[in-house]
Formats: structure tokens, C-alpha cells, sequence
């Protein structure tokens, strides 16, 4: 009777240790797949827009980083919807994958209608890249002027002629990240990552409206890309960009441009005949 108690206690003690040892080992496992590591490609980024920009891509994932804007813009398989929040307000949108693609979120103003004209095969630092050159039909220099809050005043308002776009051609762009550059950049006629994007103008003068400081390979921990939350629904993208307020903002540089301290036209008038 002893012998067949002291089994009992000793299998018992047994499968009470399997169990606490399978738990700690599950927890252990989960923790290491929520603080999973991965590689990812890391750009540093500037837009006369939205100034500062960090994007990293990853094999299934996106994230755009806009610090001085206070956006953040995330994307990951395998649905690829996007999620733009700004921190700051605590506003956010989120965006199914195919409407996204063709509303989405600008780092540069309009410029007007375009053609393409050439695409050449070249390379950036080492990385190939392609050139895409689009001659400018027309252009709408007084949008352009209220739009552009980041851009120095001089010869602003003058019309540029052509447009040069530089695309990586490194990386593999699975459909989804296609679909949220497609949206970053207002266009879907790419193939890869913006590296930069410059205007030249009759004058002769050159207009870099965004340009990539730098990339590499980094590792980042993977809740890097996971979806925000906790923030208010927006009634649309423009509350998040706060848009409307950066024009009303632009109207009244342009109002202390033109308008005299007590309110009336800076022009001279004409002396009476």
C-alpha cells in the first residue's frame, strides 16, 4: 500500500512539473514571436511637404514614419489595409487596401498634367535604379503656392517644364506595398521606392521636392508594424493631415504678403489725373 502511494505522489510530481515546464516553455515561445526580430530596408527621407521621413519595408510590412507632422502610416499582409494616425491629435483612419491605392496620402503638391517622356535604367549608390522623365503640360503656380508651406519664397509661383523620377529597382514590391506607395505617392505608374523627385524650370533652375538621404538593412523588433490603436475615427485623411488647417495657415502668409499692416492693398495706385 506504501509502495503504491509514493508511485502516486512521485507520477504526480512528474506531470506537475511537464506541466509548469510546457508553461514556462509556451510563454517563453510566445515571447520570443512577439519580440521576433526582422530584417527590414530603412530610408531616410525628406519631402518639401512633410519634411522628415523614415519608411521602412519589410518582406510583408510597411511603415512611414512623419515626425514633424506627427503621422505614422502602417501597412502589413496579408490584407495590406492601411492605418494613418496622427499621434499628436489621436486621429486615425483606416483604409482597405484598393481604396487606399488610389486616395491616399501626398508627400508632394499637385503638379498638373504630365506625359512621360523616357525611362532610363541607371543606379543610386551602388543600387540599380530607374529614371523616369515627364514633360509637364501644364502646372497651377498659385496651388502650388499655397500647398507648398516647406518651400523657400524664391520664384515659387514660376511654372516648372519637366519632372525627373528616381525608383529603386532592388527591392521586391509584392502587390500590396505596391498598393500603399501607389497611395503615398499619388501615382501607380512605379515600380519601386521614390528615391527622389525634381523639377526643372524655364529659368533653368532645379527644385528637389523629395529626396532619400540614406538606406541599409537594419533590424527592428516586429510589433514595430503593428496596426496603432486607441486613437478617434476621422471624418476623413485631410482631418489627419490637418490640411485644412496648413492652407488656411498658407492663406494668411499670403494675405501678410500682399495686404498693409492696417489691413488695406499693399499696390500702389496710380496718382490721380
Amino acid at each position: 500500500m506504501r509502495f503504491r502511494q509514493s508511485k502516486r505522489f512521485l507520477l504526480a510530481t512528474v506531470a506537475g512539473t511537464a506541466i509548469v515546464v510546457s508553461f514556462l516553455t509556451s510563454q517563453h515561445a510566445f515571447a520570443g514571436i512577439k519580440d521576433k526580430q526582422i530584417k527590414v530596408w530603412k530610408f531616410e527621407q525628406r519631402s518639401h511637404i512633410e519634411g522628415p521621413i523614415t519608411l521602412l519595408v519589410g518582406s510583408s510590412s510597411v511603415k512611414m514614419i512623419c515626425p514633424i507632422q506627427h503621422l505614422i502610416c502602417v501597412a502589413h499582409g496579408p490584407k495590406w489595409d492601411v492605418t494613418i494616425v496622427n499621434e499628436k491629435e489621436h486621429l486615425g483612419i483606416v483604409f482597405p487596401c484598393d481604396q487606399w491605392r488610389t486616395r491616399g496620402f501626398r508627400l508632394f503638391d499637385k503638379g498638373g498634367k504630365s506625359r512621360e517622356n523616357g525611362r532610363t535604367l541607371t543606379s543610386w549608390h551602388g543600387h540599380p535604379a530607374e529614371k523616369i522623365v515627364r514633360v509637364v503640360d501644364t502646372s497651377d503656380p498659385v496651388k502650388e503656392q499655397l500647398e507648398m508651406l516647406y518651400r523657400e519664397s524664391g520664384g515659387r509661383s514660376v511654372e516648372f517644364k519637366s519632372e525627373e523620377f528616381l525608383y529603386d529597382r532592388w527591392l521586391p514590391i509584392a502587390p500590396g506595398l505596391h498598393d500603399f506607395l501607389s497611395g503615398i505617392y499619388g501615382m501607380q505608374s512605379f515600380n519601386g521606392v521614390m528615391l527622389s523627385r525634381t523639377r526643372k524650370y524655364n529659368n533653368g533652375r532645379i527644385d528637389t521636392a523629395f529626396e532619400t538621404f540614406s538606406c541599409g538593412q537594419t533590424m527592428v523588433d516586429s510589433s514595430v508594424f503593428d496596426y496603432p490603436s486607441g486613437f478617434k475615427t476621422a471624418s476623413s485623411i485631410n482631418e489627419i493631415t490637418q490640411l485644412k488647417k496648413k492652407r488656411q495657415q498658407a492663406a494668411g502668409m499670403l494675405e501678410e504678403m500682399f495686404l498693409e499692416p492696417d489691413g488695406s492693398s499693399g499696390k500702389v495706385n496710380a496718382a490721380p489725373k
